[in-house]
């Protein structure tokens, strides 16, 4: 997505939703006043999406790596678990 060929409304728009995205993500409350943003000019709102959608897409990530993580840690606790029954302790 080329953030330069979308017009002001579009940025602004952009930017509310990855930001409450990235809000929800990290569970603190909404605040649905955004009028900071007009006071912004053209450049700095720009750097400021790319920066959310940055910060959204590493919290993804870690996200993703956070699960499997826990998957397999979960994983081989069960199959130790199985296999000391199945073996028995000696």
């Amino acid at each position: 997505m080329n953030i330069k060929q979308l017009s002001r409304q579009e940025k602004e728009s952009l930017y509310i939703k990855k930001m409450t995205e990235l809000q929800l993500r990290w569970k603190n409350p909404i605040d649905s006043n955004w009028d900071f943003i007009n006071n912004w000019i053209d450049e700095e709102l720009e750097k400021n999406i790319e920066e959310t959608i940055g910060q959204l897409g590493f919290e993804k990530g870690l996200s993703i790596i956070k699960k499997v993580t826990l998957i397999s840690l979960i994983i081989f606790v069960v199959l130790g678990i199985f296999g000391l029954l199945f073996f028995g302790i000696k």
